[in-house]
């Protein structure tokens, strides 16, 4: 003896486990570095860099790694620049059918800010680290980025106040 069920019309076909998606983004924005002991010049100024990562499908754990140069300025008595190398670790939350991507983040890594005067060039590594948050506008593949996040370096170096804007492919 067979029992037939009636099928629900609103289950339809089932839907594909969500997957780990892979990114990569080119990134542009500006630091604005604090006052430094008598040094009244932005130490960090325009930023150019990239960002790769891994955001899990469950939980949204996002796990990357990024690449800033911070240009600081050049003039005839020295020049002064920054450049970071980070681990991220954030949580992406997913709004608007995933076209609106919210990430608190926290950045940790090595910077080195170098110093280059006529008699002395000062390279060293230091510890960085930065919390931040990005906001992102998907138009799958294509991510778009604005992020701001705080930059600290304590080895003798200003703190910073970073915006970042990037484009790139979630795949």
């Amino acid at each position: 003896m067979a029992i037939a069920a009636p099928a629900r019309a609103e289950e339809g076909p089932p839907k594909p486990a969500p997957q780990a998606e892979h990114g990569i983004s080119l990134l542009a924005g500006y630091g604005a570095g604090e006052r430094f002991e008598d040094d009244t010049k932005n130490r960090y100024g325009f930023a150019l860099g990239a960002r790769v990562g891994l955001t899990f499908a469950a939980p949204r754990l996002y796990l990357g790694l990024s690449f800033l140069h911070f240009s600081g300025y050049d003039e005839p008595s020295q020049k002064v620049h920054v450049s970071t190398l980070d681990g991220e670790l954030g949580y992406e939350l997913r709004l608007l059918q995933d076209r609106l991507l919210l990430r608190p983040q926290l950045l940790l890594g090595l910077a080195q800010p170098a110093t280059i005067q006529p008699d002395n060039a000062g390279y060293p590594l230091a510890v960085h680290w930065a919390p931040g948050v990005l906001l992102g506008v998907r138009f799958t593949p294509v991510l778009f980025s604005a992020e701001y996040r705080r930059d600290f370096i304590p080895a003798r170096w200003p703190s910073a106040h970073s915006v970042l804007f990037g484009c790139g492919l979630m795949l």
